[in-house]
């Protein structure tokens, strides 16, 4: 046999060699461990090509094998065949059985389990540096992303596919997701990551379009032309008039119209994840100092009556410090200090069972504010508290969450009375597990009004009937995060520990205006 190590491991994929052939590649793979390291490569990037490949736009472009020279036809089309269902332990093993027949295994149909709650998509947004959102609008870290258009002006984003892909793509940019494997870059920069599991990603631009070989690269689209840069491993360029080439390490090629030519690569022209990363790191301790700053100012403020900005907490020191010395300290029971909205910030998490912060808050007061941060994990009770009194008693207020997401604030009125619940719109449902929300509600007195706001913004403003008024709010001992003294028995009412965190809690004894409330979202998002 004259045949190359090469052309019989193509063979042997594509199905195509006699009993003779098969005998030969088994030897070479038994005797030459070179070989079989090739054989093992090829067999795994045939393997690994086949769905993206054969689902993409480019699939039945091209049919007919290329030379194996580096910036020529690529080698790798004559792989582009109906890849084999089996993974196989060696490679002498696979040329040994391959005679076999094989019958397709099925699979008994197993019981439907329970609905759970789900998002379809393709990918997720995973971080953002100051990015101005067209569409969708104003979407949140940790979205999932659909089939369809992402557009922004200005700023970074991160986009990690189901496949394994991630992006960093720097605005004014427009994209299309087209499946977990596809997308289109209709204008902007970006730099692409594709790991072994993702091999045959595709991305469309207007000149042609780029088929991943394990690789990392980066695209800059403008106009009438675009860019292709090679970091590392290797892509293929399929161009609807132009022979398909392939690109290794360090090369790059200037694509106008119909034509393309030979450029340098330049990696440092695009944003990758570790540059992202120290953009990202610096925002956020520059974030934070903003806010250390504004938390000390709220001491000299004459209508706080009670803030914890949990920045000073230690696992083994149970106190809560308050801003101000006119503030009575919190206890803390049970919940775990975790880290807050920065990475030098600090917060509580109440899903341990039983966990709360114990305070005490004196006086009588016709107005009243309260403010937290809540990254909640699941509303898996039918209330879920924020802030309650011990009791439930005339005056006293009750903040909280409902199962379905709602914010419930309503002020007790008396014994055998029904007292007045002020329902907000819904604030978190399952998408939202991994977001910070700035929760805030107001009430007051005299006109029985409450308000509820989220991240800055007015959802709900309702006024409760005069006989479901009070004369003045009394707190008195209080917990956040649970409820001391539950009015029933029955767990489903009288359990309402918040399986979540909270991070800075505060209370004034007036109403923050709109603008106050705005600012204290800007000034505390992360």
């Amino acid at each position: 046999m004259n045949e190359t190590p090469d052309s019989l491991i193509h063979g042997f994929l594509d199905g195509t060699l006699n009993r003779d052939e098969l005998a030969e590649l088994n030897q070479l793979l038994a005797k030459n461990q070179e070989i079989a390291d090739r054989f093992a490569h090829i067999s795994t990037l045939h393997h690994s090509l086949q769905s993206g490949f054969r689902s993409g736009a480019i699939a039945t472009k091209h049919t007919h094998a290329a030379t194996n020279t580096p910036g020529r036809k690529s080698p790798f089309l004559s792989l582009i065949q109906p890849a084999l269902p089996w993974l196989l332990a060696t490679a002498a093993a696979i040329v040994a059985i391959s005679a076999l027949r094989l019958t397709p295994i099925t699979t008994a149909p197993t019981q439907t389990a329970a609905l759970e709650k789900q998002d379809t998509g393709f990918a997720i947004l995973t971080h953002t540096v100051e990015t101005t959102w067209t569409h969708p609008p104003n979407p949140s870290t940790g979205d999932i992303l659909r089939q369809g258009l992402i557009e922004f002006k200005s700023g970074l984003a991160r986009i990690e596919f189901f496949s394994g892909v991630t992006l960093v793509v720097e605005g004014d940019s427009s994209l299309e997701i087209i499946s977990p494997d596809e997308m289109r870059l209709i204008r902007g920069k970006l730099r692409v990551h594709v790991p072994p599991p993702a091999i045959g990603f595709q991305i469309h631009t207007p000149q042609g379009t780029v088929l991943d070989l394990g690789t990392e690269f980066a695209l800059d689209v403008a106009g009438d032309h675009s860019e292709l840069h090679v970091i590392d491993g290797e892509v293929e360029w399929h161009a609807d008039s132009e022979s398909n080439l392939l690109l290794t390490r360090g090369q790059a090629l200037k694509l106008t119209g119909d034509t393309s030519s030979p450029i340098n690569a330049d990696p440092d022209r695009f944003t990758g994840s570790a540059r992202l990363a120290q953009k990202i790191n610096a925002r956020q301790a520059q974030r934070f100092t903003n806010w250390q700053t504004h938390s000390q100012s709220l001491k000299s403020n004459p209508n706080l009556i009670a803030h914890f900005a949990m920045d000073q907490l230690d696992p083994w020191v149970r106190e809560l410090k308050p801003s101000g010395s006119q503030i009575t300290p919190g206890t803390i029971i049970g919940a775990k200090v975790v880290p807050g909205r920065w990475p030098r910030k600090q917060a509580l998490d109440f899903s341990p069972n039983g966990s709360r912060i114990r305070v005490n808050i004196s006086g009588e007061h016709q107005e009243i504010t309260f403010a937290t941060w809540a990254k909640i994990d699941s509303l898996d009770r039918q209330f879920n508290a924020l802030f309650l009194t011990d009791n439930y008693g005339l005056g006293e207020p009750h903040w909280q969450l409902l199962e379905d997401g709602r914010l419930f604030f309503s002020v007790g009125i008396g014994k055998e009375k029904f007292h007045h619940i002020f329902h907000s719109p819904t604030v978190w449902d399952h998408t939202d597990c991994e977001q910070w929300l700035h929760l805030v509600t107001t009430y007051d007195v005299a006109s029985r009004t409450c308000t509820h706001y989220l991240n800055g913004k007015e959802i709900s403003h309702a006024s409760a009937p005069p006989e479901k008024g009070v004369e003045a709010l009394i707190i008195g001992n209080a917990q956040i995060g649970n409820w001391g003294l539950p009015t029933r028995e029955e767990p489903d009412f009288a359990v309402r520990n918040l399986n979540g965190r909270l991070d800075e809690f505060t209370i004034y004894n007036s109403i923050l205006t709109s603008q106050e409330i705005q600012s204290l979202y800007q000034i505390g998002k992360p």
